[in-house]
């Protein structure tokens, strides 16, 4: 039998937005958090590393009162979605800003340590997406800078592609290392028309870290059902595939005058957790 993954949240999500944002860290918000996550069922949050500092993830007080917060409300972090780097990239910079990019990411695994953070997730779509071959081989020989330093600290790097699944698959396959693995996102999935039976077969030995929501066919996020996400085989095959690590949810913030963040969330963990009971019995 599978072990059924945990059920998580993407920090903020549970907060207003900040400046409109879909996302970012919650800088006034971040601790009420924890206890909101625990008293709706969740199991873990995964943190965010964003432009918007300081963040309290990166000094010693901060990493305590974190642990404390975990600690108290019983839920863990076990991955950082470092949004940071999507503007600070690490390729297609000056040799002087990939140098600084290339820093701040050392300190972050070294502070992931601390926690027992076991995943950092490099997102790399939108405005940093690799459009072409230079793009890939330049961030590979940037992420073997800090392969022996996540290797030390127990941290995998976990990246997230809009690249088909045969090309993620061919570009992870050149790090050879356990120490660079995949992010799934099933909503960017649907927005690119991939067939998701097909990517999580071909990915399946990558996959680390698996973010739900739902994106419409060429468009945007959506909340969950409204787009063309195919949840039951995405669900499905996930089990199939014996995938048993954690589940965050990034779902569409819905309209946060008439509908609390934290309403929103509560009903995406109902729809995410029927699904996860349906298919890891």
């Amino acid at each position: 039998m599978v072990q059924k993954p945990k059920i998580g949240i993407m920090q903020g999500r549970l907060s207003k937005s900040h400046e409109n944002k879909i996302q970012a860290f919650p800088n006034l918000t971040w601790r009420e958090e924890f206890e909101i996550a625990s008293k709706i069922g969740f199991e873990t949050i995964e943190w965010i590393f964003d432009e918007l500092q300081p963040n309290p993830i990166q000094n010693n007080d901060g990493i305590k009162e974190i642990g404390q917060l975990m600690e108290k409300n019983d839920i863990s972090i076990n991955s950082i979605c470092a949004d940071y780097f999507m503007t600070k990239k690490l390729f297609n910079e000056s040799q002087f800003q990939l140098g600084k990019n290339i820093e701040e990411l050392k300190k972050l695994i070294i502070q992931a340590n601390k926690l027992e953070i076991s995943m950092i997730e490099i997102p790399l779509v939108d405005s940093s997406s690799l459009k072409n071959n230079q793009n890939k081989e330049e961030i590979r020989i940037n992420l073997e800078k800090v392969i022996s330093i996540a290797e030390d600290s127990n941290v995998t790097i976990v990246l997230e592609t809009d690249l088909n699944p045969q090309d993620f698959e061919e570009f992870l396959t050149k790090f050879e290392h356990k120490s660079i693995m995949a992010n799934y996102d099933s909503g960017n999935s649907a927005s690119l028309g991939y067939d998701v039976k097909k990517e999580l077969i071909i990915l399946k030995k990558w996959i680390k870290n698996v973010h739900v929501k739902d994106r419409i066919f060429g468009g945007g996020t959506v909340p969950l059902g409204d787009g063309h996400t195919n949840f039951e085989e995405f669900f499905s095959t996930l089990s199939k595939i014996n995938y048993s690590e954690d589940i965050i949810i990034q779902g569409a913030r819905q309209l946060e005058t008439k509908i609390e963040p934290k309403q929103t969330c509560q009903s995406y963990q109902k729809v995410v957790k029927q699904y996860v009971d349906k298919y890891y019995i």
